[in-house]
């Protein structure tokens, strides 16, 4: 199970082999200890020492939100002990050769994924959608395929056209109504570009968590160049996920209008010049009460079976990411490449 505890001003004890929500004095959930694979604490959430000495103990990963969103930071029970597997890693981040080739992957998955996307929602006879600009995607995939040495410039330049290409066609995808000005973070300040920056975050955590089980160094990227405080191999993971799990939820809650615009609200104080360099800038948030709306139906995404990918289909979103890091630990330590997922031929877009 995966715990999110977002009641303001509640608090989470142990008692026996149970964890307890309360808030002023009464109960409001009992979740048996054993069952806890993770926490996720949102905002005025006040954990005991026993809760968290419990869950460490077990090995479960806590991770501590803002009251909006905004990953804070974590707690592990303790730090990888796979000496070869983290040098390894380090090996391979000092050769500019194998560092590039893990970074051009990366961004391969990335836009290869994207297309896939795109394509099951211009085969939906109910979806409007078609993708008119397809030619000029692939054009830019073909040109990150075919890119050799170590051209990072490059390489981050046919990411960020692919991105422009794939969030104009993206935007079209969305049947409901709402206005999608193109990806911008920092602040968000529309409601599909919040529900994604979420969804990102949420799944970055997850990776993150992944990667320190299984050893490695979740700060030492290739894609990312290690920055302080930032999990950059983790952001790396992330990519092959971004389009077909986080892009795929979010236009389906509010496709199906689960979700909508007056969901939202602006919080904290206006700034100056946003990174988009819109003036006046707020940050946008779910209200608390469809802030549990989204976790609900995120978990539920994350359990359910994958359908999209071909002889694994049957595979949910968490164990397609373990999946994932396994073969990312089994390219680092036989010194070759991650091998590809393939989707299901003619996979079309329902939601």
């Amino acid at each position: 199970m995966h715990l999110y505890l977002t009641e303001q001003g509640s608090r989470l004890g142990k008692n026996g082999g149970h964890l307890v929500v309360q808030r002023d004095g009464c109960t409001i959930d009992d979740i048996l200890l054993s069952e806890v694979e993770s926490l996720s604490i949102f905002g005025a959430v006040h954990p005991t020492t026993d809760a968290m000495l419990a869950l460490l103990d077990k090995g479960a990963d806590i991770a501590f939100m803002s009251y909006g969103g905004h990953y804070r930071g974590r707690l592990v029970s303790s730090i990888g002990k796979n000496v070869p597997l983290r040098l390894g890693q380090y090996d391979a981040y000092r050769d500019s050769g194998r560092a590039f080739a893990f970074a051009k992957g990366c961004v391969l998955r990335k836009l290869e994924n994207g297309l896939r996307v795109l394509d099951a929602y211009s085969k939906n006879p109910h979806n409007p959608f078609r993708f008119e600009s397809r030619g000029e995607y692939v054009k830019n995939l073909e040109s990150v395929r075919n890119l050799a040495g170590d051209d990072r410039d490059s390489l981050r330049g046919y990411e960020g056209n692919g991105a422009r290409i794939y969030f104009k066609n993206f935007a079209h995808c969305i049947s409901c109504g709402l206005h999608f000005p193109g990806r911008k973070y920092r602040p968000s300040t529309d409601p599909v570009n919040a529900l994604l920056s979420f969804g990102y975050t949420l799944t970055g955590r997850t990776i993150e968590s992944l990667l320190e089980s299984y050893g490695m160094d979740p700060m030492i990227g290739y894609l990312h160049e290690p920055l302080y405080g930032r999990s950059s191999l983790a952001q790396d993971l992330l990519e092959e996920f971004r389009h077909p799990l986080v892009d795929r939820l979010v236009l389906y809650l509010f496709n199906r209008r689960i979700l909508a615009e007056c969901d939202f609200e602006r919080r904290g104080e206006e700034r100056g010049v946003a990174d988009n360099g819109a003036d006046g800038a707020h940050q946008l948030y779910l209200k608390p009460e469809k802030l549990r709306v989204f976790l609900r139906h995120y978990e539920e995404f994350m359990q359910r079976s994958n359908g999209i990918y071909r002889d694994i289909g049957s595979m949910p979103w968490r164990s397609v990411m373990r999946f994932r890091v396994e073969e990312f630990r089994r390219a680092i330590l036989d010194g070759c490449e991650m091998r590809e997922l393939e989707w299901t031929p003619d996979y079309s877009e329902s939601a």
